[in-house]
Protein backbone atom coordinates (compact mmCIF):
# COMPACT_ATOMS: atom_id res chain seq x y z
CA UNK A 1 0.00 0.00 0.00
CA UNK A 2 2.85 2.37 0.74
CA UNK A 3 4.42 1.78 -2.66
CA UNK A 4 1.08 2.36 -4.34
CA UNK A 5 0.64 5.58 -2.39
CA UNK A 6 4.09 6.76 -3.51
CA UNK A 7 3.25 6.00 -7.18
CA UNK A 8 -0.10 7.85 -6.92
CA UNK A 9 1.67 10.87 -5.39
CA UNK A 10 4.32 10.56 -8.10
CA UNK A 11 7.09 10.24 -5.53
CA UNK A 12 8.43 7.13 -7.27
CA UNK A 13 8.21 5.99 -10.87
CA UNK A 14 6.34 2.94 -12.17
CA UNK A 15 9.61 0.99 -12.64
CA UNK A 16 10.67 1.59 -9.05
CA UNK A 17 7.15 0.59 -8.00
CA UNK A 18 7.53 -2.80 -9.75
CA UNK A 19 10.96 -3.41 -8.18
CA UNK A 20 9.59 -2.57 -4.74
CA UNK A 21 6.55 -4.82 -5.20
CA UNK A 22 8.86 -7.70 -6.17
CA UNK A 23 11.15 -6.98 -3.20
CA UNK A 24 8.19 -6.54 -0.86
CA UNK A 25 8.07 -10.22 0.19
CA UNK A 26 11.79 -10.56 1.05
CA UNK A 27 11.73 -7.18 2.86
CA UNK A 28 8.70 -8.30 4.87
CA UNK A 29 10.30 -11.63 5.76
CA UNK A 30 13.52 -9.87 6.81
CA UNK A 31 11.47 -7.46 8.95
CA UNK A 32 9.67 -10.33 10.63
CA UNK A 33 12.97 -12.01 11.51
CA UNK A 34 14.44 -8.72 12.75
CA UNK A 35 11.43 -8.00 14.98
CA UNK A 36 11.44 -11.58 16.29
CA UNK A 37 15.14 -11.44 17.12
CA UNK A 38 14.95 -8.03 18.83
CA UNK A 39 11.85 -8.99 20.84
CA UNK A 40 13.44 -12.29 21.90
CA UNK A 41 16.70 -10.66 22.97
CA UNK A 42 14.82 -7.95 24.85
CA UNK A 43 12.61 -10.40 26.73
CA UNK A 44 15.59 -12.63 27.60
CA UNK A 45 17.48 -9.59 28.86
CA UNK A 46 14.51 -8.50 30.94
CA UNK A 47 14.13 -11.93 32.56
CA UNK A 48 17.87 -12.08 33.32
CA UNK A 49 17.68 -8.62 34.85
CA UNK A 50 14.66 -9.46 36.99
CA UNK A 51 16.08 -12.72 38.29
CA UNK A 52 19.77 -11.65 38.24
CA UNK A 53 20.47 -14.79 36.24
CA UNK A 54 23.90 -16.11 36.98
CA UNK A 55 25.08 -13.08 38.93
CA UNK A 56 23.87 -13.87 42.43
CA UNK A 57 24.15 -17.41 43.74
CA UNK A 58 21.19 -18.64 45.73
CA UNK A 59 21.71 -18.52 49.48
CA UNK A 60 22.68 -21.82 51.06
CA UNK A 61 19.84 -23.69 52.69
CA UNK A 62 19.84 -25.84 55.77
CA UNK A 63 16.61 -27.85 55.54
CA UNK A 64 17.27 -30.15 58.50
CA UNK A 65 18.06 -27.23 60.78
CA UNK A 66 15.09 -25.25 59.48
CA UNK A 67 12.73 -28.12 60.29
CA UNK A 68 14.16 -28.48 63.79
CA UNK A 69 13.85 -24.75 64.40
CA UNK A 70 10.24 -24.81 63.18
CA UNK A 71 9.56 -27.65 65.65
CA UNK A 72 11.14 -25.68 68.48
CA UNK A 73 14.10 -28.08 68.82
CA UNK A 74 16.63 -25.28 68.99
CA UNK A 75 19.44 -27.12 70.79
CA UNK A 76 19.37 -29.96 68.28
CA UNK A 77 19.35 -27.49 65.36
CA UNK A 78 22.37 -25.75 66.92
CA UNK A 79 24.18 -29.10 67.13
CA UNK A 80 23.47 -29.74 63.44
CA UNK A 81 24.84 -26.27 62.61
CA UNK A 82 27.98 -26.98 64.64
CA UNK A 83 28.47 -30.29 62.80
CA UNK A 84 27.98 -28.53 59.47
CA UNK A 85 30.54 -25.86 60.39
CA UNK A 86 33.08 -28.57 61.33
CA UNK A 87 32.63 -30.09 57.86
CA UNK A 88 32.39 -26.75 56.00
CA UNK A 89 34.55 -24.30 57.98
CA UNK A 90 34.23 -21.60 55.29
CA UNK A 91 30.42 -21.44 55.44
CA UNK A 92 29.84 -17.97 56.88
CA UNK A 93 26.08 -18.20 56.40
CA UNK A 94 25.87 -21.23 58.71
CA UNK A 95 27.91 -19.39 61.35
CA UNK A 96 25.62 -16.37 61.12
CA UNK A 97 22.49 -18.48 61.42
CA UNK A 98 23.92 -20.45 64.34
CA UNK A 99 24.92 -17.22 66.08
CA UNK A 100 21.44 -15.79 65.63
CA UNK A 101 19.87 -19.02 66.91
CA UNK A 102 22.14 -19.03 69.96
CA UNK A 103 21.51 -15.37 70.66
CA UNK A 104 17.74 -15.35 70.25
CA UNK A 105 16.64 -18.83 71.34
CA UNK A 106 19.32 -20.49 73.48
CA UNK A 107 20.92 -17.58 75.37
CA UNK A 108 24.36 -18.73 74.17
CA UNK A 109 25.62 -15.17 74.08
CA UNK A 110 29.33 -15.96 74.45
CA UNK A 111 29.32 -18.51 71.63
CA UNK A 112 27.24 -16.18 69.43
CA UNK A 113 29.75 -13.39 70.01
CA UNK A 114 32.61 -15.74 69.12
CA UNK A 115 30.84 -16.81 65.91
CA UNK A 116 30.19 -13.22 64.82
CA UNK A 117 33.86 -12.38 65.38
CA UNK A 118 34.93 -15.50 63.44
CA UNK A 119 32.80 -14.45 60.48
CA UNK A 120 34.32 -11.00 60.50
CA UNK A 121 37.89 -12.37 60.76
CA UNK A 122 37.39 -14.83 57.89
CA UNK A 123 36.94 -12.13 55.20
CA UNK A 124 33.25 -12.62 54.33
CA UNK A 125 31.43 -10.87 51.52
CA UNK A 126 30.17 -7.35 52.36
CA UNK A 127 26.62 -8.50 53.08
CA UNK A 128 27.81 -11.12 55.58
CA UNK A 129 30.23 -8.66 57.15
CA UNK A 130 27.38 -6.23 57.74
CA UNK A 131 25.20 -9.00 59.20
CA UNK A 132 28.00 -9.96 61.61
CA UNK A 133 28.44 -6.34 62.70
CA UNK A 134 24.68 -5.90 63.18
CA UNK A 135 24.56 -9.19 65.07
CA UNK A 136 27.26 -8.01 67.47
CA UNK A 137 25.51 -4.68 67.99
CA UNK A 138 22.20 -6.43 68.71
CA UNK A 139 23.90 -8.93 71.01
CA UNK A 140 25.63 -6.23 73.03
CA UNK A 141 22.37 -4.30 73.33
CA UNK A 142 20.56 -7.43 74.50
CA UNK A 143 23.09 -8.37 77.17
CA UNK A 144 23.72 -4.79 78.27
CA UNK A 145 27.45 -4.64 77.37
CA UNK A 146 27.63 -0.88 76.83
CA UNK A 147 31.43 -0.84 76.60
CA UNK A 148 31.52 -3.31 73.72
CA UNK A 149 28.41 -1.78 72.18
CA UNK A 150 30.24 1.55 71.97
CA UNK A 151 33.22 -0.09 70.28
CA UNK A 152 31.03 -1.87 67.73
CA UNK A 153 28.96 1.23 67.02
CA UNK A 154 32.14 3.26 66.49
CA UNK A 155 33.53 0.60 64.16
CA UNK A 156 30.23 0.38 62.26
CA UNK A 157 29.89 4.16 61.98
CA UNK A 158 33.45 4.41 60.66
CA UNK A 159 33.11 1.47 58.25
CA UNK A 160 29.78 2.62 56.78
CA UNK A 161 30.33 6.38 57.02
CA UNK A 162 28.04 8.35 54.73
CA UNK A 163 25.32 5.69 54.63
CA UNK A 164 22.02 5.78 56.51
CA UNK A 165 23.10 2.82 58.67
CA UNK A 166 26.47 4.41 59.45
CA UNK A 167 24.83 7.70 60.38
CA UNK A 168 22.34 5.89 62.64
CA UNK A 169 25.21 4.09 64.38
CA UNK A 170 27.02 7.40 64.88
CA UNK A 171 23.87 8.94 66.38
CA UNK A 172 23.36 6.02 68.74
CA UNK A 173 27.02 6.16 69.77
CA UNK A 174 26.68 9.86 70.52
CA UNK A 175 23.53 9.19 72.57
CA UNK A 176 25.33 6.47 74.55
CA UNK A 177 28.23 8.80 75.28
CA UNK A 178 25.86 11.56 76.40
CA UNK A 179 23.89 9.17 78.60
CA UNK A 180 27.03 7.92 80.35
CA UNK A 181 28.10 11.47 81.32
Amino acid sequence: MLWYFFVRQQIISGGVFLVLVILNVPITIAGIFAIHRVAGATSTGLVKTIFAAGNIPPPPTYPRQDVLIARGQYAEAADYFRDHIRIEPGDHEARLQLAQLLETRLQGHDEAERLYHEVRRMQPDPRQEMRAANGLIDLYRRVGRRDRLRVELARFADRYRGTAAGDAAARELSELKNASR
